[in-house]
């Protein structure tokens, strides 16, 4: 029963992970701004470390291949938040260059542990042979690619991609989640 409820919990927060993963893109997309964007970039991006740490610390039962991705966002959860905050201050004080050069090691940490995700979402989807899920890995991929590119529009475009990509994932994984869902038991008065 405990395992079961764990799996289910760690699949429903990699869910919620994949939701914040495209919300922490769309915001990483618009920059420095002001201090409430900044903010929220730095919340959804502790949020999204943090959540995606503990699930996959849960779906590692069923796969055990996943096991890393929860010590890999545990240890990047030190370098990727400060760095972010570090460049924020740094846009601040008026230090645009170190701004934007520690911006850019965020946002490539970022799509970093992105990758990372959607290859433990792979494992997991192929081992339960679900195509939807594998073709969503696929577009979100690709989606990363196209932030790499670092040209504004496609990286909006590759935004909504992901989006697409990452609807695919969960889809997969809900069905994957439902094998897993806690049984109550009924009390007879």
């Amino acid at each position: 029963m405990n395992i079961i409820r764990g799996v289910y919990e760690g699949l429903t927060a990699v869910i919620y992970g994949l939701v914040l993963d495209v919300i922490l893109k769309a915001l990483l997309l618009m920059g420095f701004t002001d201090l409430v964007n900044d903010a929220l970039q730095l919340i959804v991006a502790t949020l999204w470390i943090g959540i995606e740490m503990f699930g996959w610390n849960g779906v590692c039962i069923v796969n055990r291949g996943v096991c890393r991705l929860s010590t890999i966002y545990r240890y990047l959860i030190f370098i990727a938040v400060p760095l972010l905050a570090f460049s924020y201050l740094l846009y601040m004080y008026g230090s645009d260059t170190a701004a934007a050069v520690l911006f850019l090691v965020t946002v490539s940490t970022v799509l970093g542990l992105s990758v990372a995700s959607y290859i433990g979402a792979y494992m997991v989807v192929n081992q339960f042979r679900s195509n939807v899920g594998k073709a969503g890995v696929l577009v979100s991929i690709i989606a990363v690619i196209m932030w790499l590119t670092l040209i504004s529009g496609a990286m909006e475009i590759g935004t909504a991609i992901n989006a697409l990509g990452n609807t695919l994932i969960l889809i997969a994984l809900l069905q994957v989640r439902r094998r897993y869902t806690p049984m109550t038991k009924f009390r007879h008065r």
